[in-house]
């Protein structure tokens, strides 16, 4: 249970600092350009303390998810000097986009830090081309990926994310390896050293004989890194990027076709419990995978904002460039139409939320 909880405050703080550095793009930005900002909120109503400066409250808000910027005359109800109905199509455009610039220069910074230093696997082609090549590192002991319920492994206290070092004195190089030498050794008592949060520990355990259920009880594998020289690394990271960018673009469009074609919602996609679940397993295996969560996390954020969406920053680009092109929207129409686009994101969000907790049950 304790686990749960910080899983859930771990991914809150996580969604928190991505969102409120989004919108403080916005904030920034409008500054820049002459755009009054009448409120910078961290969390959502209702207040819990604020303080105005320069014209601007500041406020820290109730709800701990996110934030918010709002704009003078965003809704069209100012007109005047300073207002965002009066700002030129160019400023508007920068201060609508600039959340998503900062999402993806997050990644950008977080994703090219881990093809510096290593980045542990990620299920993606990592770049290779002319002289951007990876070269892989810290190739060691097989990690723990996971240990079945009421295993051998789970009584004696050997845990995700462990390092097994040895057994019995013996070393494995893969999984299979590591099969092999349990299903010899049904019933038997060996000596299992595990490095578990860089502590070096042994057990005691009496493997055992149901093969089905696992004489063990775990799964493992070698963990390599790849890394590239520092100036490679800023080109592999931009190259990885567009990969994911169509990866998660890919994820989205099967989304929406599975729930209109099947009814359901695609293995690809997770909604805020299956993100707390995955969170509570990627602390497991340290600050490399909890970058790349992070990484991944404010990259996906970005793509799905710059959608033309309504209620998204893209979708309030697009009806910008409606209007810049000759369409009369009306402020009234166009907040009408955001409304209507926050309901179906919302709408979206609970389907998924349905199937997140389908998949745990």
């Amino acid at each position: 249970m304790i686990v749960t909880i910080l899983s859930i405050l771990g991914v809150i703080v996580v969604f928190s600092l991505l969102v409120i550095a989004h919108e403080y793009g916005h904030f920034s930005t409008a500054r820049r350009n002459g755009v009054k900002v009448d409120e910078f909120g961290i969390g959502f109503p209702p207040k819990v303390f604020y303080r105005k400066r320069g014209g601007t409250i500041y406020s820290i808000n109730a709800l701990p998810i996110g934030g918010f910027v709002r704009l003078r005359g965003e809704d069209g109800s100012v007109t005047g000097k300073g207002s965002f109905a009066s700002a030129s199509f160019r400023s508007k455009t920068k201060i609508i986009m600039a959340g998503v610039v900062v999402n993806f220069l997050i990644a950008y910074a977080i994703f090219t830090l881990l093809l510096w230093i290593g980045i542990p696997p990620i299920g993606q082609q990592l770049p290779s081309f002319g002289p951007i090549q990876p070269e892989t590192v810290g190739t060691s002991e097989l990690t723990v990926l996971n240990v079945t319920g009421n295993s051998a492994a789970e009584k004696a206290g050997i845990k995700q994310g462990d390092n097994l070092i040895t057994i019995d004195s013996k070393t494995f190089k893969d999984n299979d390896e590591l099969r092999s030498f349990t299903k010899e050794n049904p019933g038997k008592t060996v000596e299992i050293t595990v490095k578990q949060n860089g502590t070096i520990k042994q057990y005691n355990v009496t493997l055992g004989t149901d093969e089905q259920a696992g004489i063990l009880g775990i799964s493992a594998q070698q963990i390599s890194l790849q890394r590239y020289s520092w100036w490679a690394a800023p080109f592999a990271a931009l190259y990885l990027m567009g990969m994911l960018v169509l990866a998660t673009l890919a994820a989205f469009g099967n989304l929406i076709l599975g729930i209109f074609t099947r009814g359901q919602v695609s293995e690809q996609v997770a909604g805020p419990i299956g993100i707390v679940s995955v969170f509570s397993q990627v602390v497991k295996f340290g600050p490399r995978f909890i970058l790349l969560f992070i990484a991944s996390i404010s990259l996906s954020l970005a793509v799905i904002n710059a959608l033309p969406l309504p209620a998204l920053d893209g979708g309030r680009q697009f009806i910008l460039i409606l209007q810049k092109i000759g369409f009369k929207i009306t402020p009234e129409k166009e907040n009408f139409v955001h409304i209507i686009g926050f309901v179906a994101l919302i709408g979206l969000m609970i389907i998924i939320s349905i199937s997140d907790i389908s998949k745990l049950l």
